[in-house]
């Protein structure tokens, strides 16, 4: 239940702070100031006490708030159709901000929960009866009120102007400067008007444009919906990576196409459900980047590729492993100045040794193979054992304790959730054995990198080979050769002539990028064409 608690008359200070406060918010834009005065005598200034629930989601809403002082939260249920379902924070609302204004129109309930967020929270509150007395004795206030809402619809218009998807302005607006619509007919079936499906991809490369932009093309021809001309695809590409400050590129679309460090948080996602976008399809297997219990509770379904090139990533971290056993880096360095001195380059033989794998999915299965081939002992440890895994021959599963201490090289392959966090930090380190050799094709935040450092300086950590990194997304995928490394942490591993660093590209093989492709447009036909439910989506991920 919504507990206010009604303040004083306030003072001629304090009554022209909120004048002022109504005048900037938006909705009243060009009242003078008797008008607004007016206005403000019709409403209630009200305290609300941390925690309090100013308007609660579902509930037939009767008031328009503007909040004068502290903040918000608006919280939205999971699940809209059980009051019992979790909530997930989506904004935080501040002073001059309002909610509450659809509502002024009778019968219109709250969509989100509205929680005072600071001690105290105060707002101006304006019932809706005493709305329709002050419109109804003073048309000048809904004519302002009218102003008001048609320069924010006028607003949004721009922007939408500004991202029409015709085939001329997404090749306008293409950074990469390439025609996507190349081979498109010059003309059009005349039967029937197709129905445009528009998506916007962020944070896309010029490795991908080739396999993605075939893959396009192929799914046009061959899909029966857009081959017959009932629909038509229409993709625009950003190089951009997707945030709060690029959400605007989105306008019009209804599906975002997204990679593994574009940020897709509570914000950015209601953003996208008000500009109609329905599907965030990732071209990679982690979503811990998109909040996902903010995604059900606003209607948007996410989907992922989990399995585009799990060959890629195990024969790259086999590579990575090599590499560092048999000191190929320093040797090559050594041979190209004249030096063929075999002294510090002494490696171990991998047949007979035990390999500690962390993972046992497709990734973590295609490496056993593998490793079994070169004749190791592998333990495994997973939060879900897989029958098919402890029946092979040489493989088996145990506690990561056990896998910790009895491992000479360990490879990760685990998904990046809370609890597997920093899973490499300096107590698990110092359960390992001295001499261990660590490989990271997964994902950077697995291992806490300090501690890391440390091992590495001690000698207790013999070798890493790393494709990730866990702060790599002000980093990776961009060129800063012609700077110093912002990164203080990844400049040191990088000091270590006993670690491999690259940039994230254990998947980067033209099967993969395939794959890729291929995957993230069936997701999009499945989702946004057959609007098959979030739950039922082949690849679908959810809280």
């Amino acid at each position: 239940a919504m507990m206010s608690y009604p303040d004083p008359t306030p003072s001629s200070t304090d009554r022209a702070v909120l004048l002022d406060i109504l005048e900037r918010s938006g909705l009243f834009a060009g009242l003078d100031l008797q008008q607004l005065a007016s206005l403000a005598d019709s409403m209630d200034l009200v305290t609300f006490h941390k925690g309090d629930v100013i308007g609660a989601e579902g509930a037939i809403a009767n008031h328009l708030f503007v909040l004068v002082e502290g903040s918000a939260n608006m919280l939205k249920r999971i699940n809209a159709d059980d009051p019992t379902s979790e909530s997930v924070l989506l904004l935080t609302l501040g002073k001059g901000q309002y909610i509450g204004e659809s509502p002024l129109l009778e019968g219109v309930p709250f969509t989100a929960t509205l929680v005072a967020a600071t001690e105290p929270t105060r707002a101006l509150r304006l019932a809706h009866d005493a709305f329709r007395v002050l419109v109804r004795s003073n048309p000048v206030i809904a004519e302002s009120l009218l102003r008001g809402l048609s320069s924010e619809l006028r607003a949004f218009r721009r922007v939408l102007a500004a991202t029409l998807w015709t085939p001329i302005e997404a090749a306008r607006r293409n950074s990469l400067t390439h025609n996507h619509d190349r081979d498109a007919p010059t003309t059009t079936p005349a039967k029937k008007t197709p129905q445009a499906i528009r998506m916007a991809v962020f944070d896309f490369m010029i490795h991908e444009r080739a396999s993605f932009e075939a893959a396009v093309d192929r799914f046009r021809a061959s899909t029966p919906e857009f081959a017959d001309g009932s629909y038509v695809l229409e993709v625009a590409y950003f190089e951009a990576k997707l945030d709060a400050s690029t959400v605007v590129l989105a306008a019009g679309s209804h599906a975002v196409c997204v990679f593994v460090n574009d940020t897709v948080t509570a914000e950015v996602l209601t953003m996208l459900s008000t500009q109609g976008v329905r599907l965030v399809a990732l071209r990679c297997a982690g979503f811990d980047r998109v909040d996902l219990k903010a995604a059900a509770a606003l209607g948007i379904a996410v989907t992922h590729v989990p399995a585009y090139s799990p060959y890629a990533v195990a024969e790259f971290a086999t590579t990575l492993a090599m590499t560092l056993n048999r000191k190929v880096v320093m040797a090559t360095g050594r041979v190209r100045q004249g030096n063929f001195s075999l002294h510090g380059l002494v490696g171990f033989d991998m047949y007979g040794k035990t390999v500690g794998v962390v993972g046992t999915g497709k990734i973590g299965q295609c490496l056993i193979k593998i490793m079994l081939g070169f004749g190791c002992r592998i333990l495994c440890y997973d939060a879900y054992p897989s029958a098919q895994v402890a029946s092979w021959p040489g493989c088996t599963y145990v506690t990561l304790d056990e896998l910790l201490a009895q491992s000479k090289l360990i490879s990760l392959h685990c998904p990046l959730t809370p609890e597997t966090r920093h899973l490499i930090n300096a107590e698990t380190l110092a359960k390992t054995q001295r001499g261990v050799v660590l490989i990271n094709t997964s994902r950077g935040a697995l291992v806490d990198t300090r501690a890391l450092i440390d091992a590495l300086k001690s000698g207790h950590v013999a070798g890493a080979g790393l494709d990730v990194y866990e702060n790599e997304q002000s980093l990776f995928f961009e060129d800063h050769s012609f700077e110093a490394v912002p990164d203080d942490a990844y400049s040191r591993l990088l000091s270590f002539p006993n670690v491999i660093a690259t940039g994230h590209q254990a998947f980067l093989t033209e099967e993969a990028l395939d794959k890729i492709a291929e995957v993230t447009l069936l997701n999009l036909l499945e989702a946004v064409v057959h609007k098959v439910p979030t739950a039922k989506l082949v690849n679908g991920v959810s809280a």
